[in-house]
């Protein structure tokens, strides 16, 4: 049986999930993001 081949259009939290989880059932996932670098955005979880 061949591996599914699955392309995830962006590299935020979701996609970097989805793609991890879809990896460990086996299938080859390629990430696609248009950001050229990877950079905090938006709220980001803090403790105070």
């Amino acid at each position: 049986m061949t591996s599914l081949k699955i392309g995830i259009n962006g590299a935020g939290i979701g996609g970097l999930a989805a793609a991890i989880a879809l990896r460990k059932l086996g299938m080859d996932v390629t990430v696609y993001e248009q950001a050229p670098r990877f950079a905090r955005v938006g709220a980001a979880p803090t403790s105070t």
